[in-house]
């Protein structure tokens, strides 16, 4: 009887499986590495793997049309290679790749490196690649054209360090072929060719490239249509004769089909940005531009030329923060009227760092707004008003803090028992915020010392001055105690143990996000963008800890059954359009992967 036994378990091996069974355990398989392995055993194994990968696309589309996503946070490992932070990169997938090109720091310094990541390991590569390599730029566009990775124009800027980079716009254009590990630099044979340009957009179409709008001149764009025939390596200008879009840079443009084009959004300079849309037909002649219907303009992803779109099946997909206000999680108070007015352009707060304030910042007069310190904006542009002496509120004080933050505290006014500062950070940095509040005092004391010892009879630029310092100073005392009772709510989960202590840092940390400034997935749905109207699906107002705070000049690129960000600089726009310098540690090198919620087959 044993050897009945031994005998037919020796016979048994996975081609006896029923084939639900065999799909569930090829839906597992990974789909960048395994799957076309998995596809070659034998026929009835390549006919399942097919059908896995068919299902797998077509869930990642309805769960991205319903925003049922979730966000995976991909950082960099420091003791191993490590791509630098940058933003207005270019990138694009390919062969189970995402390839990264260019871009600039925090300083505006632009790469001419090219990174490649791995999607199957999920581990970051620098391919040493041979040939003519690129000028470093930034804002230039990269699209894949058979097996090859086309690179077109960008711009660099000037720096002020030795080594005194010159700014520049390019035309140049090279094509990367991975297997080969080169770079080609493309001549082309014809007289004609586009201007220095850079922030335009690419597509590919057939065998030919098409480009539209972009920048030659800071500040300005254009509106010139030009296709370079990958066959005849020539470029040719488009022109046509109806309507077409006002000039523009930092669109997005995809392909719709082989005889349609549609562009999105863009910026046409100061004051100028466009929420519009235009079809390019092909097969007219001459081709002819037309603007598309916009519906549910309510649910539109904001300011789309620093937020790039990738298309998805019969949609166009957009990560920003939601126009609207969101609901936050139940565990949050709802906020009252002036609360909300201040959510509207409230920022995640960054501790500030500990540093020596500079003796031209220790006057004794309040530190207007044209003193401020150059850092990140995270609130709006409200001031406050040093002069008003009639409010039902308190008056924050107009203090300065160190270059990590750069808004004022008065850009809020503060209210009973709720402080805008809410550190999660160690004890180390919430001492120095401490640090900071402590010198403040001192100075707006020094300061009331000094005004009421001025001689009697002397004419005051300012009489009210002593009355701001000592609301200041009572919002600094606030500040204290608040800072006061962190510091011992993190001392006591300290001793409670690191497993509770993490569980209560995590959950503290999801009340305090503003919802409002997370990025959410929008969906534009373009199934009949030819018939002239599109749709912006509703949001999904669900919070998520992992999504990132509100992030612009990134790259969106669409992978197996996923969808990929990198990049780009965590700043609220309304903050880098008032000029604001940008800080190093506000430009990322993380990426982000955007899967299914539902990974069941």
């Amino acid at each position: 009887m044993e050897m009945d036994f031994d005998t037919c378990s020796s016979n048994v091996n996975i081609d006896d499986l029923p084939e639900e069974i065999l799909e569930f355990i090829l839906s597992k398989v990974s789909p960048y590495r395994d799957v076309k392995s998995c596809m070659l055993v034998c026929r009835r194994w390549y006919r399942l793997a097919a059908g896995v990968t068919r299902q797998l696309r077509q869930t990642f589309q309805n769960c991205v049309y319903e925003s049922k996503v979730k966000w995976t946070k991909i950082a960099p490992e420091i003791d191993i290679i490590r791509v630098t932070e940058r933003y207005s990169h270019c990138a694009c997938y390919y062969d189970k790749s995402l390839y990264v090109f260019g871009g600039c720091t925090s300083m505006n310094t632009t790469f001419n490196d090219l990174w490649r990541f791995d999607l199957a390991r999920r581990e970051w590569i620098r391919p040493l690649a041979m040939g003519t390599y690129p000028s470093p730029k930034a804002c230039s566009s990269m699209v894949v054209y058979k097996d090859s990775l086309v690179l077109f124009g960008g711009w660099s800027h000037p720096t002020p360090y030795p080594l005194h980079q010159a700014a520049g716009f390019f035309y140049e254009l090279h094509m990367y072929k991975p297997e080969v590990n080169r770079w080609y630099l493309v001549t082309s044979i014809s007289r004609e060719h586009p201007p220095p340009t850079a922030g335009h957009s690419a597509s590919i179409v057939k065998d030919t490239m098409l480009l539209f709008g972009g920048s030659s001149v800071p500040g300005i764009g254009t509106n010139d249509l030009w296709r370079f025939d990958f066959i005849d390596l020539t470029w040719k200008k488009i022109v046509t004769e109806n309507k077409r879009p006002s000039p523009r840079f930092g669109q997005t443009q995809v392909t719709v089909d082989d005889q349609h084009i549609l562009v999105i959004g863009g910026c046409g300079g100061p004051n100028q940005i466009f929420n519009d849309m235009w079809l390019l037909s092909m097969d007219k002649d001459p081709w002819e531009w037309t603007e598309v219907k916009v519906n549910n303009t309510d649910c539109a992803a904001p300011q789309l030329w620093c937020h790039p779109a990738c298309k998805i099946g019969n949609m166009i997909t957009v990560l920003s923060k939601p126009t609207k206000s969101v609901s936050k999680p139940a565990s949050q108070p709802s906020p009252n009227l002036r609360q909300v007015e201040n959510i509207q352009q409230n920022r995640v707060w960054v501790p500030p760092v500990e540093r020596e304030i500079p003796p031209s910042d220790r006057g004794g007069e309040e530190a207007g707004p044209s003193h401020r310190m150059p850092g990140p904006s995270h609130y709006g542009d409200q001031r406050y008003n040093s002069s008003s002496t009639e409010s039902d509120e308190e008056s924050v004080p107009q203090f300065k803090r160190p270059s990590v933050v750069e808004n004022d505290s008065s850009r809020q006014p503060s209210q009973p028992g709720r402080s805008r500062l809410q550190p999660s950070e160690p004890d180390s940095k919430l001492g120095a915020v401490l640090n900071y509040v402590e010198q403040q005092k001192k100075l707006q004391l020094s300061a009331m010392e000094s005004t009421s010892s001025v001689r009697t009879g002397s004419p005051s630029v300012r009489p009210n001055a002593n009355s701001n310092r000592q609301k200041q100073l009572e919002a600094l005392r606030k500040m204290e105690e608040k800072l006061r009772e962190n510091m011992a709510q993190q001392t006591k989960q300290k001793q409670t143990g690191p497993s509770r202590n993490n569980e209560a840092q995590n959950a503290t940390s999801s009340r305090r996000r503003d919802p409002h400034s997370q990025m959410h997935l929008h969906v534009l749905d373009i199934a009949e963008v030819v018939q002239g109207h599109v749709t912006w699906r509703p949001i999904d107002e669900s919070f998520s800890i992992d999504a990132p705070d509100e992030t612009i000049f990134y790259s969106l690129s669409e992978g197996r059954g996923e969808l990929i960000m990198f990049g780009g600089i965590q700043r609220d726009i309304q903050s880098m359009q008032r000029g604001v310098d940008l800080k190093s540690h506000l430009v990322s090198n993380i990426l982000y992967i955007l899967s299914p919620l539902k990974t069941s087959i």
